[in-house]
């Protein structure tokens, strides 16, 4: 995690001039200057939450290699159906 940029003051400071943006880019924002995160990893777990909102699960689980890659076609295949529906 990269090192915060902005306290939280001076970002609750900043907010009045922020009315333009949206919620959710405020949101961003503050994740990635006050708390530090990285852009990537903001918009990874974004992305993850918008795939469980659409009603995916994730499943981690050990299994036998041949098992494991049958499961890595099978997720490959659903992520490809979902493209097509968009």
């Amino acid at each position: 995690m990269a090192r915060p940029t902005m306290t939280a003051e001076a970002f609750e400071a900043l907010q009045p001039r922020l009315s333009h943006l949206t919620l959710s880019t405020i949101e961003i924002t503050r994740e990635v200057l006050v708390e530090g995160k990285s852009q990537s990893e903001v918009a990874r777990v974004r992305a993850a939450a918008k795939e469980i909102e659409r009603g995916w699960r994730k499943v981690e689980v050990w299994l036998p290699p041949e098992m494991a890659e049958q499961v890595r076609k099978m997720e490959a295949e659903a992520r490809a159906q979902l493209a097509r529906e968009k």
